[in-house]
């Protein structure tokens, strides 16, 4: 019998809470000062009776440095674009999500390694429901189903997935958990913590003030597949999985039109994701530092 490795849950709740009192003190002041403007929550009121009751269209391209997905980087050596669409109507969505890889070099590849050519190898369908069913709680519910390129997975897969999202005076933080009820079964679990703060900046070519996003993310995995997440030992893979840290500096350039330049960091959370992320990452490493700029529009 294969013993599984003991996580240390004690050590990964700390560094949690760490990470959410940091972020207080982080961003406390500027919103405590943000909220203290006169007019602010009349003005948020006024804008939310005067949204339209009708259907929302957003789209967004993306360009990264390199593709990573949960900690895995999906890409090495060339430059990913990500076009998004998305349609809501009172609380439904359904987006459409895809990768374009200027030079897919999977070392693993199934029937073309290091295929050192373009290829579009990934599109994602995502149909899900949102709904605010407290103050500021706010809770979502979908399916995501994702159309591989055969070279790089053997089938598609189908995902499940709940969160939810509290909105505190400082910081927003929210919990995910997909579940994969296809090719790759187990748990995707992850909490974050998120912020937006309005930058007391005016610019002439600006339509309005520019915004920073900031994100902390910390994630689990509990997968029912040996060959899907292989692990040092042989065991399955149940571990801390992998962390985040992203900011973006929104710049709308026009009403309906954001510019968005971001800087993003995935790091190994220790123990088995360590072997895990670097045997399955195309580069090798399990941590990955990246860089890229997203164009956004919503009307």
């Amino acid at each position: 019998m294969v013993k599984t490795r003991s996580v240390n849950w004690r050590k990964y709740l700390a560094t949690f809470i760490v990470g959410l009192l940091l972020s207080w003190i982080a961003v406390g002041p500027a919103v405590a000062q943000a909220l203290g403007e006169p007019g602010l929550e009349e003005k948020l009121a006024q804008e939310a009776t005067e949204k339209p009751n009708r259907p929302e269209f957003s789209g967004s391209v993306e360009m990264y440095s390199q593709y990573v997905y949960r900690g895995l980087g999906l890409s090495r050596d060339s430059v990913v674009f990500q076009p998004s669409m998305t349609v809501s109507y009172k609380g439904f969505s359904a987006n459409l999500w895809g990768n374009f890889d200027t030079n897919e070099r999977n070392p693993s590849g199934r029937t073309n390694p290091n295929r050192n050519a373009a290829k579009w190898n990934e599109t994602d369908f995502i149909a899900s429901y949102s709904r605010e069913v407290l103050k500021n709680l706010t809770l979502s519910g979908g399916i995501k189903y994702y159309v591989l390129d055969s070279n790089n997975a053997p089938n598609d897969t189908l995902e499940v997935f709940g969160t939810v999202v509290y909105k505190f005076p400082w910081f927003d933080v929210g919990f995910q958990a997909w579940w994969d009820v296809a090719n790759l079964p187990g748990w995707y679990l992850r909490w974050d913590v998120r912020k937006n703060i309005k930058l007391p900046i005016q610019m002439k070519w600006l339509a309005s003030n520019p915004s920073l996003d900031l994100m902390a993310g910390w994630s689990a995995l509990l997968s029912n597949d040996r060959s899907g997440f292989p692990t040092e030992d042989g065991s399955f893979y149940r571990s801390m999985h992998a962390g985040v840290i992203e900011a973006g500096l929104n710049l709308p350039v026009h009403k309906h039109v954001t510019i968005t330049p971001k800087v993003v960091y995935w790091y190994a959370l220790g123990g088995q994701s360590t072997y895990t992320i670097r045997t399955l990452s195309w580069d090798g490493v399990q941590n990955h530092i990246l860089g890229g700029v997203s164009v956004s529009t919503k009307f």
